[in-house]
């Protein structure tokens, strides 16, 4: 009876949060037209260690109403396309929050955040939170910027983004499900044109929609020999020409024993646009076997994947060895490794995600993983630092590559690297906390590229290093800056005698002050791009200058 009533609660919370999504999708369908812009995505991940949890954008400088778990910093592409201040929608899990001000601690549910700033750009950020059942918590996460104007003439360059972001969860003893919303909107122009060309601003606009709903769950029961963790995504993809990509991605991790693993990634694609009609699946299964030996942990298995593209030298199905390992050198050191094989699923979505000026009917493939292997170490130094240091190859074949399209420099294509690529990785992080006031944090990436097919890797940068810092100056004023250096980054000009053109390093200082007044209302004075370097992250396409921008923040 007791196994059959809980079965019966577990079956009426899957109720209860696919009505909730539905009602969900319905209400944000309705406004969907009267949105605008470019925001990041909120797909649910599964992790080998039984924790579910969305993704986390890096933020740049923005004031952050409450601390979050400081994560490692990135510098990814998406990055530079414009600069998306993003606050109220991290964690997106929208846990309760907490702000201290003169020493007085209380609790928060309600954020928000007005601005203005040149290039025309306003900027709304509103977070409400429902937090009075802690076992039933919906979160709305409503989020517009846009700058009127650009560095080519003017208007033709602006951009805007705009999200909605919907959480809700329910946690139950035996099962927590999870379920999240995401429609974004990105409003853009294929502005990298020469010079004095004359262009019809309506002929360049293009607008992406990205549509995002994941539903997650993951045993509760920690005493059982088995576990479980499931998550269902559903990702739709189009613009204002021809393009369209829904996929449907199911993950599935279950263990026995806390010895015997198994990992199942499913994705269904279908994707249309101007003479494109194609089906594409993708099916991986991670069977491993855990030691535990001493200070070591070390995971042997297999990798298998199957995948239907047609295209020469890729195969239907692959099987690769599989192997984790880490190893306590001391308390305050590990070393890991890691060694996988197998394809990785492109989607028209990440795609366009990352780069917003793609050309329109753009080949989407599968890459295949010939080999993958990656190992580091990581610790603590000191009480207050922390360090890793990560080194990585990998020879894949059918490599995505980025070049300017030979008919219209404006817009990006994506060409494949048919021969082996070889790509050859380091990661170094550290992480300092100078006291409950200060925080600094540095991120160094190298990349080695060299391929039979190409003698560049176009579009993709040989180094990247990040440095930022977090200071309460004092308790009402905080500041937080960011350091960005990009560097490597080649183009493809077809029209030039030589075609490979060097774009300047990406040199970006950003800055931001915030200075709580009263309890519960602020002020902000945040600048980016101080340095005013005049870089470009794609061939043809000139970033802005310095940007400005002053509001006022309020949390109930």
């Amino acid at each position: 009876m007791n196994k059959l009533r809980s079965m019966k609660m577990v079956v009426k919370n899957i109720v209860l949060v696919g009505f909730f999504l539905a009602s969900s999708q319905l209400a944000q369908a309705q406004s969907a037209d009267e949105v605008d812009g470019e925001v990041q995505d909120a797909e649910i991940l599964i992790e080998k260690e039984r924790k579910i949890e969305l993704s986390k954008e890096v933020k740049l400088y923005e004031f952050i109403k409450w601390k979050p778990e400081r994560i490692t910093p990135v510098s990814d592409p998406s990055d530079f396309k414009w600069y998306i201040y993003d606050v109220a929608n991290e964690p997106m899990q929208f846990e309760p929050a907490k702000a201290t001000v003169d020493q007085k601690g209380n609790s928060y549910q309600h954020y928000g955040k007005l601005g203005f700033g040149n290039y025309a750009s306003p900027l709304v950020d509103v977070s409400l939170n429902s937090l009075d059942d802690p076992n039933r918590i919906i979160g709305l996460n409503v989020k517009h910027e846009s700058f009127g104007k650009g560095e080519v003439d003017d208007e033709n360059s602006a951009s805007a983004a705009s999200e909605v972001n919907l959480y809700g969860a329910l946690i139950g003893e035996q099962v927590k499900l999870e379920s999240a919303i995401n429609y974004r909107l990105e409003n853009n122009y294929y502005y990298g044109y020469p010079t004095g060309t004359v262009v019809d601003k309506t002929d360049i606009k293009h607008n992406g929609n990205f549509l995002n709903i994941g539903l997650s769950g993951r045993d509760m029961k920690s005493e059982d020999s088995w576990a479980y963790q499931a998550a269902l995504n559903f990702k739709h993809y189009s613009d204002n020409f021809e393009a369209k990509e829904n996929t449907l991605a199911f993950d599935l991790t279950g263990s026995y024993e806390e010895n015997i693993y198994l990992d199942t990634e499913v994705r269904l694609s279908g994707y249309k646009d101007t003479g494109i009609d194609e089906s594409r699946a993708y099916f991986r299964l991670n069977p491993y076997y855990r030691l535990m030996l001493n200070e070591l942990t070390l995971d042997i298995g297999l990798s298998f994947s199957v995948q239907n593209d047609d295209l020469p030298d890729l195969s239907s199905s692959k099987i690769f060895p599989f192997a984790k390992a880490r190893y306590a050198l001391s308390p305050e050191y590990s070393v890991f490794a890691q060694l996988d094989g197998g394809y990785t699923f492109n989607s028209l979505y990440a795609f366009a995600t990352d780069v917003g000026i793609l050309n329109q009917s753009v080949g989407i493939a599968n890459s295949e993983r010939l080999f993958d292997l990656s190992g580091g170490i990581s610790g603590k130094p000191a009480d207050r630092l922390s360090v890793s240091a990560e080194v990585g190859f990998q020879s894949i074949r059918y490599l995505p590559i980025l070049v300017n399209n030979v008919t219209d420099q404006s817009r990006m294509d994506i060409t494949y690297d048919v021969e082996e690529s070889k790509v050859f990785t380091f990661k170094g992080v550290a992480q300092y906390e100078i006291n409950d006031q200060h925080q600094v944090s540095a991120g160094l990436n190298l990349f080695g590229y060299s391929s039979d097919g190409y003698d560049q890797i176009y579009h993709r940068p040989t180094s990247k290093l990040l440095i930022s810092g977090d200071h309460q100056i004092i308790p009402k004023l905080n500041a937080k800056w960011n350091f960005t250096l990009i560097n490597g980054i080649v183009g493809q000009d077809l029209s030039l005698t030589d075609v490979d053109v060097a774009l300047d390093p990406i040199l970006k200082l950003d800055l931001g002050l915030h200075y709580q007044i009263k309890e519960q209302w602020g002020i902000f004075l945040s600048g980016e791009n101080l340095i005013n370097k005049n870089y470009s992250r794609y061939l043809h396409y000139p970033q802005r200058g310095i940007q400005i921008k002053v509001g006022a923040t309020f949390r109930l």
